[in-house]
């Protein structure tokens, strides 16, 4: 289990920070036949990607992980599917099932993943509650604010947990430990702006 894990925690490490380590057209192809039947999807089209599903810019900084960029989240009654990218080219997947955590078919359990990712203060659903922007740690600390935004902020075990969400973003934090997670929701920009007048 230990061997799976470091395979895991490696796999996605290299697979952000070297850009060499894009995923093959074929194998980004393989893993979008996950999602079932429809039309083919060019993986170099994240207007398209958007369309089928919400386009994050998300940020995962932990000891283990760097990551900011786009990435498109989708959910199935299996799995919370999150394509990420690097630049605009597709670098990877990650998989959050009911019990496991995967990176390009390299899977571990979900507590010991997120231990190993986020720290000892939290839970297998952990995951699953911050892509889902649910309560987390038993709605610990919540409150809202005047503007209607859902916060959450509590000392677990000696560390300072703050947790905020909204329609637009959601943004978890290990203060003690310094670990982030944001998600914020991406619009993209228009192509075709209005023209501007010209001098006359």
């Amino acid at each position: 289990m230990k061997a799976t894990l470091t395979n895991l925690i490696l796999g996605i490490s290299l697979a952000f920070f070297l850009s060499a380590c894009s995923s093959t057209s074929q194998g980004w192809n393989d893993f979008l036949s996950l999602f079932g039947k429809g039309e083919p999807i060019d993986p170099n089209s994240l207007e398209l990607l958007e369309g089928v599903s919400g386009t994050k810019l998300l940020l995962i900084n932990t000891p283990t992980i760097k990551f900011y960029d786009l990435a498109v989240v989708r959910y199935s009654q299996y799995a919370i599917h999150i394509d990420l990218f690097e630049m605009g080219a597709p670098i990877g997947a990650l998989e959050i099932t009911k019990n496991e955590v995967c990176f390009q078919g390299e899977c571990a359990p979900k507590s010991l993943a997120a231990r190993k990712i986020l720290g000892d203060v939290s839970y297998g659903d952990l995951f699953d509650d911050i892509f889902f922007a649910q309560d987390i740690f038993g709605s610990r600390g919540l409150r809202m604010t005047k503007e209607g935004v859902l916060t959450q902020r509590f000392l677990l075990n000696n560390q300072e947990i703050f947790y905020e969400r909204t329609p637009q973003y959601t943004v978890f934090k290990n203060l003690t430990k310094g670990i982030v997670i944001s998600i914020q929701n991406y619009t993209f920009p228009d192509m075709n702006p209005p023209n501007i007048r010209r001098r006359q």
